[in-house]
């Protein structure tokens, strides 16, 4: 058989590394990497989902300047006149804002020295991410995996109950976590600073100084695993600015799984995508399949992630195990007896052949991973070669030894005596540590979401879900915000100058306003005040102002996102007793462009509905409960949809009224300032809107 790793199609460049190593678990990554970049003379390139400048490098006194990142770096900077350190970090989603750094001291910390730059990327598709790891030094050494330079991933291979190390900065412990890391020096190390090089480009605009050949700087902490081997580069990344898309690593998957004769190992800290559920179905269907070990952690984190990711994979394993007919799956996670009832968050990317093939990165096996974020994958080939397939099957014997609760000899004799994992894992299952069969409950086929909203392969853009006979009305709608919003600043700034100041107080009259807040009735009122407006088609964005004109700032945005709901809730309602051809007489030509989009893509509609005002909220909700769209996705949709209006809104609008009852120019120049980025921002929809139009035109014409 030939080779599996092959340039062009599952990987990018297969180059020289004088040395391969591994790293499981943090422990071992941070201490070998502080060693590293201790080192460095030249540059030191960081890319990465999440750096945070809190973490600290190793177990031991956190709170020694040299401990935390951004004073480990100071320290080295200063040792180092040559040195420069650039650090480019994935733009995140607001989703993930609580799980991160603040912004503002994140850029203090960064930026206390000259020659460190921190940039976040955010040049991606709608919904995607950058999450590739990988961290280069002078060229000559470098990291990757599915290890971010951040909190809460610090541990032990030990893996202990209540362990001292894992607490973050604010001293709140955090469960056990468990990963892996690959290291490479010479040629292959130089490919990763050019990738790295190469994001930085196109998130920047500035290409960056390649360095010159460096000498030695692998960690003496780290044994290599291998000399002067090849590695394969894979990359996922989305088709973005004329770019086209790159699935190097789904295609490797692809190919590995189908080159399988003796085993497939899988460890990962998901399980959904399509391309590999359907290679191994098919796999597990033949005659003599090869053994397959899925580890999994014991389950997805948090509830948003139990209704998406947790049943599309309950679903796959499901699938998996109706097609296993001679018992050669296995599909487990890493259990401790002395954990109690806590349990190991598994958070690694691994994929082992036949001991003849290893790849590690930053790639989920999910479909994200596979097309829509941007990831990067190290793999090795033994093609024959019995010193790689040792260093591969030694690697193996390690991480099954961490999660059998033995030694990597002791799974090595096993193994020698007999080679099936299956029943090794099976013979371990009575031990202290040991691979727990995965118990994902029974699903509802009909509660698993849609792949493509929760776990998409490829792009999704918003104004494919807006009807093009549309877009002139949401260009139109945009255009009056804007207008409006502009007369308010303007009218914030010219009041205190006009002779109207003088007839009508507006400090006293927003004081009124304020006192009948107090009311116990008031939040009932203005829910009732929603309710009544969404079912006369009164526009929801007056009924958002009116609310953040008579409530203070964090009331007014809670109240109105309440009457959002309320009223969503009770127009789905009342569209469930209407048929179709009534809500078509209450739309008209608007209802039957939307018709298709609701009953097709209900969630990722209404989210986009409530972005972009093609159409009356109204309208939107009651045809969704007419055409029976799941109660849930649409009241799902509506709340993500309105969250960034009601914040505009609300911020803007309690400016606006603090600014005409006290006029003093520091007001004044923030509102007139909001007013400027809401203004840009809506300009830049309508021109969105209308780049979509003008391309959906060439193409009839073609």
């Amino acid at each position: 058989m030939g080779m599996i790793l092959q340039p062009g199609k599952n990987c990018w460049r297969l180059v020289p590394a004088e040395r391969v190593g591994f790293a499981i678990d943090a422990a071992n990554y941070f201490g070998a990497l502080a060693d590293a970049m201790d080192k460095a003379t030249q540059t030191v390139l960081v890319v990465g989902w999440d750096i945070d400048s809190r973490m600290r490098l190793d177990g031991y006194d956190w709170q020694h300047d040299e401990r935390n990142l951004a004073a480990f770096f100071t320290a080295a900077l200063r040792r180092k006149p040559q040195l420069r350190i650039y650090l480019l970090s994935w733009d995140f989603a607001l989703i993930f804002a609580l799980e991160r750094e603040p912004l503002p001291t994140a850029r203090h910390a960064w930026n206390r020295h000259r020659r460190v730059r921190f940039v976040l990327d955010g040049s991606h598709p709608l919904a995607a991410s950058h999450h590739q790891k990988i961290v280069v030094v002078d060229d000559a050494f470098a990291f990757a995996g599915g290890l971010d330079l951040t909190i809460r991933r610090f541990d032990t291979r030990e893996h202990r109950p209540q362990a001292a190390c894992r607490t973050d900065p604010a001293g709140h412990p955090y469960g056990p976590f468990h990963d892996v890391q690959i290291a490479v020096s010479g040629e292959a190390a130089a490919a990763l600073g050019a990738l790295a090089r190469a994001r930085w480009l196109r998130a920047t605009g500035e290409t960056l100084p390649e360095n010159p050949p460096a000498g030695d700087r692998w960690p003496a902490s780290l044994p290599p695993a291998a000399h002067h081997v090849l590695v394969a580069i894979s990359r996922t990344e989305p088709a973005y600015n004329g770019r086209p898309p790159v699935a190097e690593i789904r295609q490797l998957y692809v190919d590995a799984l189908t080159a399988a004769r003796r085993y497939i190992y899988i460890e990962n800290q998901y399980f959904t995508a399509a391309a590999v559920g359907d290679v191994l179905q098919a796999i597990l269907r033949g005659a003599d399949p090869p053994e397959v070990i899925v580890v999994l952690p014991r389950r997805t984190s948090g509830w948003l992630q139990e209704r998406t990711m947790g049943l599309l994979r309950a679903r796959l394993v499901g699938l998996l195990r109706a097609a296993d007919h001679r018992g050669r799956l296995r599909i487990c996670y890493p259990h401790a007896d002395d954990l109690g009832g806590d349990y190991i968050r598994l958070h690694s990317k691994v994929l082992l052949v036949d001991d003849n093939l290893l790849s590690i990165g930053s790639a989920n096996t999910n479909n994200r991973s596979m097309g829509l974020d941007s990831e990067c994958n190290l793999s090795l080939e033994a093609g024959g070669e019995a010193r790689i397939a040792q260093a591969i099957r030694r690697f193996k014997e390690d991480l099954l030894a961490e999660h059998l609760g033995l030694s990597p000899g002791e799974v090595h004799q096993r193994l020698r005596t007999d080679p099936s994992l299956v029943r090794l894992i099976d013979a371990c299952a009575r031990q202290t540590r040991h691979l727990h069969p995965v118990e994902d409950p029974p699903i509802d086929v009909t509660d698993v979401p849609e792949a493509w909203i929760a776990d998409p392969e490829a792009p999704v853009d918003a104004r494919d879900l807006i009807p093009e006979e549309l877009h002139r009305h949401a260009r139109l709608r945009l255009l009056r915000n804007a207008i409006l919003l502009t007369a308010l600043a303007s009218l914030s700034a010219l009041w205190p100058h006009t002779p109207l100041r003088a007839s009508l107080d507006l400090a006293r009259l927003v004081h009124l306003l304020h006192t009948a807040t107090a009311l116990s009735a008031a939040p009932l009122i203005t829910l009732a005040a929603f309710v009544l407006g969404g079912a006369t088609f009164f526009p929801i964005t007056l009924l958002i102002v009116a609310t953040a004109v008579v409530f203070p700032v964090p009331q007014s945005a809670l109240y109105a996102f309440l009457g959002c709901l309320a009223s969503t809730s009770v127009n789905y309602a009342a569209g469930r007793l209407l048929d179709e051809q009534r809500i078509e007489r209450l739309g008209g030509h608007r209802w039957r462009r939307l018709r298709r989009h609701l009953k097709d893509r209900g969630l990722m509609t209404m989210i986009t509905m409530g972005l972009v005002p093609v159409a009356p909220f109204t309208l939107v909700t009651m045809g969704a409960g007419s055409l029976h769209v799941r109660y849930r996705n649409v009241l799902i949709g509506a709340a993500i949809g309105v969250i960034p209006g009601i914040t505009a809104i609300s911020l803007f609008t309690g400016t606006l009224t603090r600014a005409l009852a006290h006029p003093d120019p520091a007001k004044i120049a923030i509102l007139v300032m909001m007013a400027g980025i809401m203004v840009s921002f809506i300009l830049r929809m309508r021109r969105w809107l209308a780049k979509r139009r003008d391309k959906q035109a060439v193409f009839s014409e073609e």
